[in-house]
C-alpha cells in the first residue's frame, strides 16, 4: 500500500492527515481518476436528457460504450491493475462500464417497456438517495435496527444472522424512506 504513486504523493503533501496512516483512498491523486467517474455520470446523464434520440437507440448505445469500457478496462489492467482502493484509471472504466450496462437494461425494462411497478422499491431509496446517504450522520441506523430486530438475528443464530439483520438494516432504511416519499419530503440539490 505504501509503495504507490498516489500514497507516496499523499504522505509527501498532507503527512499526518491520511485515512489510514500511509494511505488514503480519496487522496489528491485518487481525486483525478474519481472526478473521471463523476464526468462520466454527467455526461450519461445529459445524454439520457437528449430528446432527439429515441429511447430504443439510447439504451442500446449505452449498452455498447458499457461493453467497449470494459474491453478497454481488461486491456488496460495488464498495465495499469483495476484497483478501487486507488482509484486507478482501469477501475473507472471497469466500473462505468457494469454501471452502463445496468443502466441500459434498466432503462430499457423501465423505460422503453414500461415495465415500471416492480421498480417501485428502488424508486422509494432513488429519490431520496442524498438523503439516506448521509443520514447515517445523523442517524444510528444499526442502533435502530438492533431495537427492533436483535431478537430475530438471535433467533436465526450464526452463521445467517449477519445476512437477516443486514436485510433488516436497509428494510429499516427503506421504511424512514417510504415515510418521506409518502410525506413528499425530498432532498434536491
Amino acid at each position: 500500500m505504501e509503495g504507490n504513486f498516489a500514497s507516496y504523493i499523499d504522505r509527501s503533501i498532507i503527512p499526518g492527515h491520511l485515512y489510514l496512516g500511509i494511505h488514503d483512498p480519496e487522496g489528491l491523486v485518487s481525486i483525478i481518476p474519481a472526478i473521471g467517474t463523476d464526468l462520466l455520470g454527467i455526461m450519461t446523464g445529459n445524454f439520457l436528457k437528449n430528446s432527439t434520440i429515441k429511447q430504443q437507440s439510447k439504451a442500446l448505445r449505452l449498452a455498447i460504450v458499457g461493453i467497449i469500457f470494459l474491453v478497454l478496462a481488461q486491456i488496460w489492467n495488464l498495465d495499469f491493475p483495476i484497483n478501487k482502493n486507488l482509484w486507478t484509471s482501469s477501475f473507472v472504466l471497469n466500473v462505468g462500464g457494469y454501471s452502463l450496462l445496468l443502466l441500459s437494461l434498466f432503462y430499457y425494462v423501465i423505460d422503453v417497456l414500461g415495465y415500471q411497478k416492480w421498480a417501485f422499491y428502488f424508486k422509494v431509496i432513488g429519490m431520496n438517495s442524498i438523503l439516506i446517504y448521509m443520514s447515517g450522520h445523523f442517524i444510528n441506523w444499526e442502533y435502530t435496527t438492533n431495537g427492533f430486530f436483535k431478537w430475530l438475528g438471535q433467533l436465526i443464530g450464526d452463521p445467517f444472522n449477519a445476512v437477516i439483520m443486514a436485510i433488516c438494516y436497509v428494510m429499516i432504511k427503506w421504511a424512514f424512506l417510504y415515510f418521506l416519499y409518502k410525506k413528499k419530503v425530498f432532498l434536491r440539490v
